[in-house]
C-alpha cells in the first residue's frame, strides 16, 4: 500500500541551527503514527512543515503520490491537512457550535444558532462528545473538553491527516482518557492521525508505529509492538538510560521543616493539613483542576487564600506575597515556565540571577564577576551549558527552559522548593535529569514538594504523596503502598462514583 503523506530527505536550516539534516516521514491511511524525539530533535519543524507553517524546506513531499510544497497552512488545510496545536484557538465565550464553524469553506453563508447546532453535533459526536449541547459556552467546559472542541473544529473540514502535537501535556487523567478514545474512534473511521507526545505510556497506548526524531534526523519507523520504554528511549537518546527515577528509599523523619494546617486556598472547597520534610519529596496528587497547584501557590504567596497558618523555622506565618515566601527561604516554581517562570526575552544569565540580587550587588550595582560565578555555578547543576548563558532564555528548548526555571531559585538557598508540574512538555532525557538533581537536593536536605497530574511521574518521584480530589484532600500514601492503581482510584473516583469509564485502546 502506497504511504498517504511521505517526505524524504527534508532539511531546514534556521540560519546556522540545522534543524531537519535529512530527515524521512510517512504515514499510512487509518494509521496512527507516533512522532517523538527530545526537545530541539525536529519535531515542531516538521509538524511545521507537513501543515503549511514553513515553506522554507528542501526535499520531496508526496501527498496522495503527488508532489506538493506548500506556501501556507490554508493550502495544507485545503488538502486534507488539519493540526491542533498545544494553544488552543478557541474563542471561549462563544458556544461551542459557534467554535466548530469559525472559519473555513465548511462555514455556511446564512445560519441561526439552532441551525448552527444542528450542524455541529455529528462532530461532537465524533469526539465523543455527543452529550454536549453545542449551544454551551465553551468556557464552561474543562479543558479536556475544549482540546476535543477543537478537534471537532479541524474535522468540519473534513481532514486526510490530524496532526494531534502534545494534545494532553496540560490534561489529567480523566480528560487524557477522552482524547486517546477519540485517536482510536478517528483511526478505525479511516483518518491518519500523526500523535506528538513526550508521554511514553501514551505512545505505546495509541500508535500503529512509531518514528523518532533524533538531532534533526529521523530513525526507521517501527512497529509500537516491536518497541518497549526502554529501548524507544535508547532510540530517542542514541544511547542507554538506565534509570529514569532515581532510586528512593524510606527515610526517618524527625522534626517537619513546615506544618501546613487549614490552609485554604480560594479554589478549594476546605483546608488542608500535611507536614513537609526536611530530606524528602512530597508529591501532591491530583487531576487538573483538583487544587494540588492552588496548595503550592498558597504556600508560596502567590494565590489568595481563605484561612490558614504555616509553622516554619519556629514562626507561624502565611506569606502575603511571593517576596516574604523568598526572604523565607521558599521557592516556588509555577506550572507556566513561559508566563511566570523565566524572562524569555533576557539573557540565561539574567534569569538565573534575578532571584538573588542581593547576593551579586552593592548599592543597586551588580558585579559582573559575582554575578558570572553564581550563574555559571547554578547552570552547572543543572546540566545548563554555560557558554549559552549570553542567550536569551527564549531560544531554549523546553526541557532547558525549565532546567534554568529551577536552576535559578538555587541562588536564594532554599529550605522548600514547591514545584508544579515539573516535566510538563519536557522530554524523557531532560526528564531524567531533572528528577536526578530534584533527589540530589533532597538528600542535600532541602525539602521538595512537588504538584503532578502525570501518573507515572508521581508514582515513581516522590517518597510520600498526599491526594487530592476537586478541591478535598482525600488522604496521605506512604513509599511502601504507592501505586498508579492505588492513586488513580484516589484522584478520580475516591467515593466509588459511577463516572467516566475508558474505552479499550489499541
Amino acid at each position: 500500500m502506497q504511504p498517504l503523506l511521505k517526505l524524504s530527505n527534508i532539511k531546514r536550516n534556521y540560519g546556522a541551527i540545522k534543524a531537519l539534516r535529512g530527515a524521512n516521514f510517512e504515514i499510512m491511511p487509518g494509521e496512527v503514527m507516533g512522532l517523538v524525539g527530545e526537545n530541539g530533535a525536529g519535531k515542531s519543524t516538521m509538524v511545521k512543515i507537513i501543515s503549511g507553517f514553513d515553506s522554507g524546506f528542501e526535499g520531496e513531499y508526496l501527498l496522495n503520490g503527488e508532489q506538493l510544497h506548500f506556501t501556507s497552512p490554508i493550502q495544507a488545510e485545503r488538502a486534507g491537512i488539519a493540526v491542533a496545536q498545544q494553544e488552543l484557538s478557541l474563542i471561549k465565550t462563544m458556544s461551542v457550535a459557534e467554535n466548530i464553524f469559525l472559519a473555513g469553506d465548511s462555514v455556511p453563508t446564512f445560519a441561526t444558532k439552532y441551525s448552527l447546532a444542528r450542524n455541529a453535533k455529528p462532530y461532537l459526536e465524533e469526539v465523543g462528545l455527543g452529550h454536549i449541547d453545542p449551544l454551551t459556552s465553551t468556557d464552561r467546559l474543562s479543558v479536556g473538553e475544549q482540546h476535543l472542541i477543537e478537534v471537532a473544529r479541524l474535522l468540519a473540514h473534513d481532514p486526510q491527516i490530524l496532526i494531534l502535537d502534545e494534545p494532553t501535556a496540560a490534561l489529567g487523567e480523566t480528560d487524557s482518557i477522552r482524547i486517546l478514545n477519540m485517536v482510536n474512534r478517528l483511526s478505525k473511521r479511516g483518518k491518519s492521525i500523526i500523535y506528538v507526545s513526550h508521554r511514553m505510556d501514551e505512545i505505546f497506548k495509541i500508535s500503529d508505529r512509531i518514528i523518532v526524531l533524533r538531532d534533526g534526523e529521523s530513525q526507521e519507523p517501527r512497529l509500537a509492538s516491536d518497541l518497549n520504554v526502554n529501548t524507544l528511549v535508547e532510540l530517542m537518546l542514541g544511547r542507554e538510560l538506565n534509570n529514569m527515577y532515581p532510586k528512593r528509599t524510606k527515610k526517618k523523619i524527625l522534626e517537619p521543616v513546615m506544618k501546613v494546617r487549614n490552609l485554604w486556598p480560594d479554589r478549594l472547597l476546605e483546608g488542608v493539613n500535611f507536614n513537609i520534610n526536611r530530606g524528602e519529596i512530597l508529591g501532591l496528587a491530583g487531576q487538573l483542576g483538583s487544587g494540588t497547584g492552588d496548595i503550592l501557590a498558597a504556600i508560596a504567596g502567590a494565590t489568595r487564600t481563605r484561612d490558614g497558618q504555616l509553622t516554619y523555622k519556629g514562626k507561624t506565618f502565611l506569606p502575603k506575597n511571593p517576596k516574604e515566601a523568598i526572604e523565607a527561604g521558599i521557592a516556588y516554581c509555577s506550572d507556566d515556565r513561559k508566563h511566570d517562570g523565566l524572562f524569555l526575552g533576557r539573557p540565561i544569565s539574567d534569569n538565573l540571577s534575578a532571584a538573588a540580587l542581593h547576593r551579586i550587588a552593592k548599592n543597586g550595582i551588580r558585579s559582573p564577576s559575582s554575578e558570572t560565578k553564581m550563574v555559571t555555578e547554578n547552570a552547572v547543576k543543572f546540566t545548563v551549558d554555560p557558554a549559552r548563558l549570553p542567550q536569551e532564555a527564549g531560544v531554549l528548548s523546553g526541557g532547558n527552559q525549565q532546567k534554568v526555571a529551577l536552576a535559578k531559585w538555587l541562588a536564594i538557598n532554599p529550605d522548600i522548593i514547591l514545584i508544579n508540574e515539573p516535566t510538563r512538555g519536557v522530554d524523557v532525557g531532560a526528564r531524567a535529569e531533572i528528577y536526578q538533581k530534584l533527589r540530589e537536593l533532597a538528600d542535600e536536605g532541602a525539602a521538595i514538594v512537588v504538584a503532578s497530574t502525570d501518573i507515572q511521574e508521581i508514582t515513581n518521584l516522590p517518597d510520600r504523596i498526599i491526594t487530592v480530589y476537586r478541591g478535598i484532600q482525600i488522604g496521605e500514601i506512604a513509599l511502601g503502598d504507592m501505586s498508579a492503581a492505588t492513586i488513580l482510584e484516589e484522584i478520580t473516583n475516591p467515593f466509588r462514583e459511577e463516572g467516566l469509564q475508558g474505552e479499550n485502546s489499541k
